[in-house]
């Protein structure tokens, strides 16, 4: 089965054990997991075979972490769990190499301590990945609008009114006279009806108002990303396939 390796550099042992122990909690056979440190003579020849594996000036750079004090943790794995094999190393603290590079070279100025830039080395192919990247924005999904309407309808209400009717009434009397009884006399008493007088005043019933609510919802979106990887192979004058290489996954 095809394997690559996968390569951490560690500030503290104690991180670079514990990213061991993770990683053969999760599969990975012991005999595939090496610790690699300045301070046991017997890992000098395995640092020397890292050659075969990492390239300059990249090498260097990690030889000389691992000078100044680091462990090296590597990792033969199976192609299909080197992300796992990766992500495992990264969840355990390790070193960043581009920048620790930096630091290293504070000690040793004779250090190169720029790592292969895929974009300007020829020889170097990249590793693209996608990777979804969430964001919001807020887009308008309908309106609720308010207004009035003006309506008609029927109101009956009853008032009592009184009309007024004179009349005339007699009754049967007997007595004198007086002197200027026959003296032409006119009186008028006067009539009156109640009439409706009907008025309006506008009056405030009810208020209607627009108001928000808003709630948080979280939705998971899936998207589909893609991943350009890389495979070597080696081939004869003819360029038939003669086997697979492994390639190194640098942490």
């Amino acid at each position: 089965m095809a394997t690559r390796t996968v390569i951490g550099l560690f500030a503290e042992n104690a991180h670079a054990a514990k990213a061991l122990e993770d990683l053969a909690a999760a599969g990975l056979h012991r005999d595939a997991l090496d610790l690699l440190s300045a301070d046991d003579a017997s890992d000098a020849p395995k640092l020397r075979a890292l050659s075969d594996l990492v390239p300059e000036p990249d090498l260097s750079i990690y030889l000389e972490g691992v000078r100044q004090g680091g462990t090296l943790l590597t990792a033969q794995v199976p192609l299909d769990r080197e992300a796992r094999a990766a992500e495992i190393i990264g969840a355990n603290t390790p070193v960043n190499i581009r920048e620790h590079a930096v630091a290293l070279k504070a000690h040793n100025p004779e250090l190169k301590a720029e790592l292969i830039d895929a974009k300007r080395d020829p020889n170097v192919l990249e590793v693209v990945e996608e990777v979804v990247e969430l964001g919001k924005e807020k887009v308008e999904t309908g309106r609720l609008r308010i207004y009035n309407v003006v309506s008609e309808s029927k109101v009956s209400k009853s008032i009592p009114l009184v009309d007024e009717t004179v009349t005339v009434q007699r009754r049967t009397v007997s007595r004198d006279a007086l002197a200027d009884a026959f003296k032409e006399r006119v009186f008028e008493l006067s009539e009156f009806d109640e009439r409706a007088i009907v008025s309006k005043r506008a009056q405030v019933v009810e208020e209607v108002n627009l108001a928000k609510q808003a709630e948080t919802r979280d939705k998971t979106v899936t998207e589909t990303v893609r991943r350009s990887d890389v495979r070597a192979e080696r081939v004869d004058a003819d360029g038939r396939v003669i086997e697979t290489v492994q390639t190194t996954e640098r942490g």
